[in-house]
């Protein structure tokens, strides 16, 4: 038996498997080679009347008359003679890390006998350059990852990835433009960081380490700018990065915050009256509540129909969208929206930041005053509810359970314009409005709901 791999018998399984084989995490994601090869095998070993690859880590195997240890000590002797030959792949990677060496001895590098190499500026300070070798989604395909990464050396060592460089990895060759890449990206990116002096600038400065020096620096880079700056016993600006991070990161991640600022002894961030919002979100939220009335009155007023609260009433204001997208556009042209971006929530982050939904202001706007309507329209049905903030940041509502709501709305308004009469689902809204309804009823909050005080 080895630490890579175990097999162990099946005992009330599924006929006829009678041993399961199960991979290391680990092994069977670099070594998919020798795990399909190893599957293969298994099917040539007498008393095997079958297998199967049902799992990344696992296989079935279905020998009813072997016994575990027999297979376990057959697998064991091909394992060891396979792990030693040395595969195309292995050799084109051998020769990428030489020419990493070659083209950074001279930047000071020293290869660490692997596939890396790292340069010590000083006593806080290092550098490393490493070369990944992954398994494409086919048989045969291979890829060469180059990642360029600052080391530095607080009370617990933190690495912090500057550049990244994926390319193709061909059997026996390396990448064609890997040299390229390594004195015309990796270097360039990581030679002027050199002291942590230089990237705390970097970072007071709002610009990030990564290549490119974006504005401003990503979150990860606020946790560890914080990190440095408690080690050098700056605490007070220590806070004030602590301070940043806690109006930017969402609510489920602030107890974390607001736990290391006091075990840190850094000046505690403002927050609003409850610790898991910001003054800015309070403000924001309270806002909200106070004119979504309002705002419904300006819906009314917009559309001529008559929004008593009715199940009615919201299809009708389904059916109106769909002919009135040019009217918004012009209506809402120079329209602020009341909410941004936060408040749509991280499930919609990645399709507003691929174009996939809307998200001009009048697109905001008129979500916006759906989804007022349509929160009165449950509060109308379950009283009690109340307008909240998700642990993500999102526009939720609550009563005995808790949901968003403002993302949901924004999913979907869209499919209402111009839909043809064939694809057009009249009951889309008011579908949602039930579901609303029986999501604050049933009993389950989200893990994280932050609600106002009661006035």
């Amino acid at each position: 038996m080895t630490v890579e791999w175990r097999i162990d018998a099946v005992e009330q399984g599924v006929e006829p498997v009678t041993h399961l084989l199960a991979f290391d995490e680990g092994v069977a994601y670099d070594r998919e080679d020798l795990v399909a090869e190893a599957v293969k095998y298994l099917e040539t070993l007498p008393g095997v009347t079958g297998v199967e690859h049902v799992e990344r880590e696992f296989v079935e195997i279905a020998a009813r008359d072997l016994k575990t240890s027999q297979l376990t000590e057959a697998l064991e002797r091909w394992w060891e003679a396979a792990e030693r030959e040395k595969r195309p792949w292995m050799v084109a990677v051998d020769r990428a890390a030489g020419i990493l060496a070659e083209l950074t001895a001279a930047h000071g590098y020293r290869r660490d006998g692997g596939w890396q190499v790292t340069r010590v500026l000083d006593a806080e300070l290092s550098h490393a350059i490493s070369l990944d070798h992954a398994f494409g989604r086919r048989p045969g395909e291979h890829s060469l990852t180059v990642t360029g990464f600052v080391r530095l050396a607080l009370p617990r060592a933190q690495a912090f990835t500057v550049v990244r460089w994926t390319g193709a990895l061909e059997d026996g060759t390396e990448p064609a433009d890997l040299a390229e890449t390594i004195t015309g990206r990796v270097l360039p990116s990581l030679d002027p960081l050199s002291t942590v002096e230089v990237i705390l600038e970097r970072w007071r400065d709002g610009r990030s380490i990564l290549e490119g020096g974006r504005r401003p620096y990503t979150v990860p880079e606020g946790w560890l700018y914080a990190q440095v700056l408690i080690s050098r016993g700056l605490l007070a600006e220590a806070g004030q990065v602590y301070q940043l991070e806690f109006e930017g990161c969402q609510p489920r991640q602030r107890q974390h915050l607001l736990e290391q600022a006091a075990k840190h002894g850094v000046p505690r961030p403002v927050t609003a009256a409850n610790p898991h919002l910001s003054i800015a979100e309070e403000a924001t939220l309270a806002a909200w509540q106070a004119n979504t009335v309002s705002m419904v009155d300006q819906l009314c007023d917009l559309t001529g129909l008559r929004l008593d609260g009715s199940s009615r009433s919201v299809d009708e204001l389904w059916a109106w969208l769909r002919d009135s997208p040019d009217r918004l556009q012009a209506t809402f042209a120079d329209a602020t929206p009341a909410l941004g971006k936060s408040y749509y929530g991280v499930l919609t982050g990645s399709d507003i930041a691929s174009g996939r939904l809307p998200f001009e202001p009048w697109y905001r706007v008129t979500v916006e005053l759906v989804t007022a309507y349509l929160g009165h329209v449950v509060m109308e049905r379950a009283p009690g509810t109340r307008w909240g903030i998700g642990g993500d940041g999102e526009l939720a509502m609550a009563w005995r359970g808790g949901t968003g709501l403002l993302w949901r709305v924004c999913t979907i308004v869209h499919e209402a314009f111009g839909a043809p009469a064939g694809d057009f689902r009249p009951r889309r809204l008011s579908g949602l409005a039930d579901d609303m309804v029986r999501w604050v009823n049933d009993g389950t909050y989200s893990p994280w709901m932050v609600l106002l005080e009661q006035p």
